[in-house]
């Protein structure tokens, strides 16, 4: 389906009317795990570094990788603003692109919110998505997602053997085999820290530092209990050390978009 955009302020507004889905309910009794926040955003849109910012200090708010895991997608739509994002890919558009398509996501608390893609974009655990200006909250629905109990255990690790990381995932869940079959493995290897002084558009001047800039994401694998260990190759991204890189495994249902685990994967030292 072919989408239009309308820009206001950096913020693109997609005429896609999204549906709405029930979320998992809180239990506040579940044990912790952490939180998949995706980011959607780009050098080229004034509203964005705020959002970037808020990411990059996650950790001083005392949201660690123990409790929430972000990656920040940088879209190419606003690259004819002036400025082309040398972070900015068309599969992280798609990917954007498909969440809108699918009409699973819903605005936090049931309220009335922006339709469509736009940036900056924040969904947290595949379900709800909001502005990433919206700090408070942000920090409340990651609180949320957190409460939630995980339907399955994600286990994952890697080798690296030259220019490639060799990733092994393992699931555990009690969960029937047939609300299994829409399950995805997803690897993502992205940039710890980034920055990039811009010289024209919205954000001429600045000197944006970001992190957990992605710069590959695999396609989707089938992963299942019954179906073993699945592996997965990541290929390092050039002019890069394993050093200043990360990976990030997370398993995501197809049909409703759903989140059901996320784990960093540590790399060896090298």
């Amino acid at each position: 389906m072919r989408k239009n955009f309308i820009r206001f302020g950096g913020i693109s507004l997609g005429l896609v009317t999204l549906g709405c889905l029930a979320v998992a309910r809180a239990n506040p009794g579940a044990p912790p795990h952490p939180v998949l926040v995706e980011l959607f955003t780009s050098q080229g849109c004034s509203s964005c570094p705020a959002a970037d910012a808020f990411v990059r200090e996650l950790p001083r708010l005392g949201y660690g990788r123990d409790r929430v895991i972000p990656l920040t997608f940088h879209i190419d739509y606003w690259d004819d603003l002036g400025w082309k994002d040398p972070f900015a890919a068309r599969e992280f558009t798609e990917r954007q692109r498909a969440y809108a398509q699918a009409g699973t996501l819903v605005s936090p608390r049931g309220e009335d919110g922006i339709h469509g893609s736009y940036t900056p974009q924040m969904i947290v655990a595949g379900q709800v998505h909001f502005s990433g200006a919206r700090r408070d909250v942000a920090l409340a629905e990651i609180q949320r997602a957190a409460s939630i109990p995980e339907p399955a255990a994600l286990a994952a690790e890697a080798a690296i053997e030259g220019d490639q990381a060799k990733v092994t995932a393992r699931l555990t869940t009690n969960e029937r085999p047939a609300a299994q079959q829409t399950w995805r493995l997803i690897v993502a290897l992205a940039l710890k820290q980034g920055r990039t002084d811009v010289k024209h558009g919205e954000n001429s001047g600045e000197t944006l530092a970001e992190a957990d800039i992605v710069r590959w994401l695999s396609p989707p694998v089938a992963i299942s209990s019954d179906a073993g260990p699945v592996r997965v190759d990541v290929p390092k991204a050039h002019g890069l050390a394993w050093k200043d890189l990360e990976l990030v495994a997370f398993v995501q249902a197809k049909t409703t978009g759903h989140v059901i685990a996320v784990r960093e994967i540590p790399l060896p030292s090298r």
